[in-house]
């Protein structure tokens, strides 16, 4: 058995192992889709800041993506005055939105760990629960991270309640996604149609799935594939 101070571990592996100790979480599996459950907050915002440290200098997103993702809002929806983006660690997503969207773009990047001050545009907060000075103002909202969600109705309602009317939010699905790369660390896997199914399961009222965005062959610098949910209420 491999320790978190194993030299065959990267930091992705070594910080999957501490969360995992750190954690105590049980795993409860449903059709597509997996969620690890943790004793209490406190235990989770631990687990959470502990991962943030230890994968700090690793950039998962591309600005390749964030590049086409501007592209899709300005042809879409300009002009872009607002933008979220959950989970961004060093905050180099709201960095390169802001150059893609131009000037006048304002994008707000939020981190669960204390490391956020370090970072220009960055905020510390915990993307489950709404901030009254968002609220229906966001042009957009965008996250990979999303899987770090331990309570997913909860994070991505507080995502919609920050979205104006027509505003979109936008989730990007891989691989590491998946049910099977849910861990302690990343809680959350789902599968890519279950995923658009609990959006409409959960939110038919406040808004509706677009046309995905399908970047797999388009961009073989980060291939995924991206849920879009527009808010109409």
């Amino acid at each position: 058995m491999m320790s978190d101070d194993d030299p065959k571990l990267g930091p992705a592996k070594r910080a999957a192992v501490e969360a995992a100790q750190i954690a105590n979480a049980s795993r409860r599996d449903d059709d597509g889709m997996t969620l690890f459950e943790y004793p209490d907050y406190d235990t989770y915002r631990r687990v959470q800041i502990a991962g943030n440290h230890a994968k700090l200098r690793r950039q998962f997103v591309k600005e390749s993506h964030v590049r086409l993702l501007s592209t899709y809002l300005l042809a879409d929806m300009p002009p872009i005055r607002f933008g979220l983006c959950h989970g961004t660690r060093r905050g180099a997503e709201q960095a390169w939105f802001r150059t893609h969207l131009g000037e006048g773009a304002e994008v707000i990047g939020t981190e669960i760990s204390d490391t956020a001050r370090r970072y220009a545009n960055t905020v510390q907060w915990d993307f489950h629960d709404p901030n009254p000075d968002w609220s229906n103002r966001a042009d957009f909202v965008y996250s990979n991270s999303w899987d770090h969600a331990f309570a997913p109705e909860r994070a991505f309602g507080a995502w919609i309640e920050a979205l104006r009317p027509g505003g979109r939010m936008l989730l990007d699905h891989g691989r590491e996604q998946m049910p099977a790369s849910a861990n302690a660390l990343d809680p959350f896997g789902i599968t890519f149609e279950r995923l658009q199914q609990f959006l409409i399961d959960r939110f038919a009222g406040r808004g509706r799935l677009r046309e995905p965005i399908d970047a797999r062959e388009i961009n073989p610098d980060y291939r995924c594939r991206v849920v879009v949910f527009e808010k109409t209420a």
